[in-house]
């Protein structure tokens, strides 16, 4: 029986290494303002999904995530990743960690995940709905399969010979086709997902490969070992939304099998996690806003973990009661969390609103200061708007107007 090692690392070796398997880090080459889609792969090949989202605060989140590790500009990157995912099928859409794109290739990785749906495992609302209207389902269905692609709200329409349902019932209908994977997403058009069978979007070598559920789950929390660099069994279950008791034991079956070595950082109240073939080499972040919906800091308790920054998305909060904004995005600089900065782009008038930034304690000297004024007028310059107007919330705000003046 072979005996398993433990690794110890401070807290800024784990933030270190981290940084570099998300692709955040300084000196990437892979970094332009000229993209093709050997960007776009090199991104997937670090996030290995990128989460949909449809708050357009700023710009739509799989576009900040993008722009966080590539640069370029938005309609570039807009244009890239359509072409890629709708026109070529690089990629596609699915349920992965919430509604995702991921490599097309990798679908198979999710067939338990269809498969558990038809047996009834899928958001209550909609598991009871399609219990209680097979017939409807099969409609919607078939209609699918005639006239697609189409989209939930072309279904409103009266057919000859009835009378059609309301959007809400065919949006659920599609919707659990699409969890099952009877239908896919053909294309979008201003953010509107058009469905059509399956069959006719996706590659045939992707239609027909298996993979059993115990082998898709160790090789998602594999492949959630080499994305987040180092974590916990948590972070690694919520990588891709896996089954917490299941999840548990794949990555005691992978710590087994010396895939998966346990670690021990400085200041984590749990073990962690490091995949076998990682490399522990010191890399300094780039100075970036990122996304609510980033993978660095979607998974709330490792953004807190990880870099002592207690994260929380204030969208359903009541404005009143908004301890800092509607929008909130983190500053990363220097390997650390620094500041959280409140924005919305008006792009009518060609202004990136900055309503309100707040400094983390002890974390943005002049320096940070200066990398957020710049990483600003880039998100401006990124979106295409022509000015930034900072607003007046935040102990920085004041300084931060002064700055801009001088950049």
């Amino acid at each position: 029986m072979s005996v398993i090692k433990h690794i110890e690392l401070s807290s800024a070796q784990a933030r270190s290494i981290a940084i570099s398997a998300q692709g955040l880090q300084t000196g990437n080459r892979f970094s332009s303002d000229r993209l093709d889609v050997r960007h776009l792969r090199w991104a997937f090949s670090k996030l290995g999904v990128l989460q949909i989202d449809a708050v357009n605060a700023v710009a739509r989140s799989h576009l900040l995530v993008l722009r966080a590790r590539l640069g370029g500009c938005h309609d570039d990157l807009t244009k890239l990743l359509e072409g890629a995912a709708y026109d070529r099928r690089e990629f596609t859409e699915y349920w992965c960690h919430e509604a995702s794109y991921l490599p097309v290739n990798d679908l198979p990785l999710f067939r338990w995940r269809m498969q558990r749906a038809e047996q009834g495992e899928v958001w209550g609302g909609i598991r009871k709905f399609v219990a209680n209207n097979p017939d409807f389902v099969n409609k919607v269905a078939s209609y699918v399969a005639k006239n697609g692609p189409v989209t939930a709200g072309q279904l409103q329409s009266k057919p000859k010979g009835g009378t059609w349902w309301a959007w809400s019932e065919s949006k659920v209908a599609l919707e659990w086709l699409f969890w099952i994977g009877q239908v896919s997403v053909s294309h979008r058009a201003n953010f509107t997902r058009f469905y059509d069978l399956a069959s006719k979007v996706l590659p045939a070598s992707v239609m027909g490969d298996r993979m059993s559920e115990i082998d898709a789950h160790c090789e998602l929390i594999r492949r959630a070992a080499t994305h987040l660099g180092v974590a916990s069994a948590e972070d690694l279950i919520d990588y891709f939304r896996l089954p917490k008791i299941e999840g548990r034991q794949r990555v005691q079956e992978l710590v087994e099998r010396e895939q998966l070595v346990p670690t021990q950082v400085d200041g984590w109240d749990r073990i962690a996690y490091l995949s076998s073939d990682a490399k522990i080499k010191d890399e300094t972040s780039k100075s970036v806003l990122l996304s609510p919906f980033d993978p660095m800091v979607w998974f709330r308790p490792r953004t807190q973990r990880l870099f002592d920054f207690k994260y929380r998305l204030e969208i359903y909060v009541p404005a009143a009661k908004r301890v800092h904004g509607y929008y909130v995005l983190p500053f990363l600089h220097a390997n650390r969390l620094r500041a959280r900065v409140d924005v919305k782009a008006d792009v009518k008038a060609g202004v990136l609103n900055v309503l309100g930034i707040y400094s983390e304690p002890n974390r943005m000297n002049e320096q940070a200061i200066e990398a957020l004024a710049i990483e600003l007028r880039l998100l401006a310059t990124w979106r295409g708007l022509n000015a930034v107007k900072i607003g007046r919330r935040g102990d920085l705000a004041l300084k931060m107007k002064k700055v801009m003046l001088t950049i």
